[in-house]
């Protein structure tokens, strides 16, 4: 799949997703507000998050994808894992903030007033939830998008999230002065979890950590016709994006020709054994030499 493509596939998720988001996210404030239920205004501004991140996503997307150039010679997809930065980010400042609120208000001890209204745009929340979170982390697998998928994952939360707020109706009727705080404290725990996992993993991305087990590339070089040997492979990049460098060891007397041939029939092997490489640099030596020998590279 091309880069056009992947970028006009992410967008349009995007802004599907945005829109959903919106709905909900003005449905569950408003209700919320006009019941008194801090957990269903937490709720809300958790999609309003969602939100917030589409449009993010939407703007980096138009950067992301574009082929490389003269000054980003690797491309452009970490400009998406600096956008997945600022989804954490948001995740905890939003989570922060529930628990503030939460907090301060837990002493007035006033049970919200939960009329049918409220019931129905939970519901109907967890309806848009459960589709946008399979939605969302279903195209970001095809599109090889880990915005989406990121983005998925925090969609997802929103389901639990919902199930705490219907949780905290239920106590309301039972007539549990505290359980609506509570449940307000646990959706902000949840939120600043995933918020961390997603930082975890952007910092992967940028630090350069290792994708792919050196050894599983190894095999399929290792299967290339003329291969003597292979050492010191090594990956960085995302999901969608991988970049391979490597040393290959080959018969020292073979015509250079020979030996270009088959660094090709190396990047080939990878890239078609993994389809998220999207770079292969070879370096060949003689076998049984540590130095001397030439590069070559392809990047798609």
């Amino acid at each position: 799949m091309t880069a056009e493509l992947t970028s006009r596939g992410v967008r349009r998720v995007l802004w599907v997703t945005l829109l959903l988001n919106v709905v909900v996210c003005a449905a569950k404030i408003i209700v919320g507000t006009l019941a008194g239920s801090m957990a269903m205004v937490a709720d809300g501004y958790h999609s309003l998050t969602d939100g917030a991140n589409n449009i993010a996503g939407l703007v980096i997307t138009g950067y992301a994808y574009a082929p490389p150039d003269e000054g980003h010679p690797y491309g452009h997809r970490k400009f998406e894992t600096a956008a997945t930065l600022a989804i954490a980010l948001a995740l905890l400042s939003v989570a922060y903030h529930v628990i503030a609120q939460a907090l301060s208000r837990s002493a007035e001890a006033a049970v919200p007033e939960i009329g049918p209204l409220a019931w129905a745009v939970m519901v109907v929340t967890l309806v848009v939830n459960m589709f946008v979170a399979s939605y969302e982390a279903r195209q970001g697998r095809k599109l090889q998008s880990s915005y989406l998928i990121a983005d998925s994952a925090h969609t997802r939360s929103d389901i639990y999230v919902t199930l705490g707020v219907i949780a905290s109706f239920a106590g309301a009727r039972a007539g549990v002065v505290w359980m609506d705080a509570l449940v307000s404290i646990g959706i902000a725990v949840f939120i600043a979890y995933l918020g961390v996992q997603i930082l975890v993993g952007s910092f992967h991305t940028l630090t350069d950590r290792a994708v792919i087990p050196p050894e599983a590339l190894a095999t399929i070089v290792r299967g290339v016709p003329g291969v003597i040997d292979c050492r010191e492979i090594r990956t960085r990049g995302g999901p969608g994006s991988v970049h391979v460098d490597l040393i290959v060891h080959v018969d020292g007397t073979m015509a250079l020709r020979d030996a270009h041939d088959i660094a090709d029939w190396i990047e080939a092997a990878l890239m078609m054994q993994r389809p998220d490489i999207v770079d292969v640099v070879v370096h060949l030596e003689p076998a049984g030499k540590r130095d001397g020998g030439a590069a070559t590279s392809r990047r798609v």
